[in-house]
């Protein structure tokens, strides 16, 4: 939590009380010996007393990626929105604005988050990676709906260790820098061949404690 504190102040006091600072934060690492939902509230109450403007939730790490849908229950996948019960549990504690992203993928789904007062915001993480103009759907169509890419070479082994629910989705953020078209039915294993012309050998061996 120190790290965190001073680096708000340090931003704090390179700009002034009107410049907005807002901090990402796992609800949980969903990992043994990781960030759980109790140190996460006592980091918010912290920051919210410090003067951070806007809090965006998820969670998850590379290794138990909750923010690509592990280890979430099948009633929350459908409500869509992984995170609002966290958010409804921070809300009770303290009053700044809150971002939940992580799971949304309808237009409906992030108004009813919305409408219940959870959440300020909707973050969008992966969906822009294959549909950058998600957004724009939605203004025209609140009710618009997308299905994103679960990528899988059919070998779990290979789309673990090399951490396929992710490095598929960065192949296409590459694509999208470079002014190309995202290319949502793209073959799972040239994101593989891609992970292992920049990691070689290393894609097969854990990385992250």
């Amino acid at each position: 939590m120190r790290f965190v504190l001073e680096v708000y102040r340090a931003i704090r006091e390179a700009t002034d009380d009107n410049y907005p600072i807002g901090i990402k934060l796992n609800s949980a690492d969903y990992s043994k010996g990781g960030f759980s939902h109790e140190e996460s509230m006592e980091v918010v109450e912290t920051l919210a007393k410090a003067g951070i403007d806007l809090l965006e939730i998820s969670g998850g790490t590379y290794e138990s990626p909750s923010m690509v849908g592990h280890n979430i229950k099948e009633s929350t996948r459908r409500r869509e929105a992984y995170f609002i019960e966290y958010a409804d549990k921070i809300r009770e504690r303290v009053s700044i604005p809150l971002v939940v992203t992580g799971g949304f993928r309808s237009g409906s789904a992030m108004l009813q988050a919305l409408k219940s007062g959870a959440t300020d915001f909707i973050g969008l993480a992966r969906p822009l990676s294959v549909y950058p103009d998600f957004p724009n759907e939605l203004i025209a169509n609140p009710e618009h709906k997308i299905d994103i890419p679960k990528p899988s070479t059919g070998v779990k082994f290979i789309d673990k260790m090399t951490m396929l629910d992710i490095t598929w989705y960065e192949s296409q953020l590459a694509r999208l820098s470079k002014g190309k078209q995202a290319i949502p039915d793209q073959t799972a294993w040239i994101s593989v061949a891609q992970t292992l012309s920049g990691l070689g050998v290393h894609a097969f061996t854990k990385r992250r404690a």
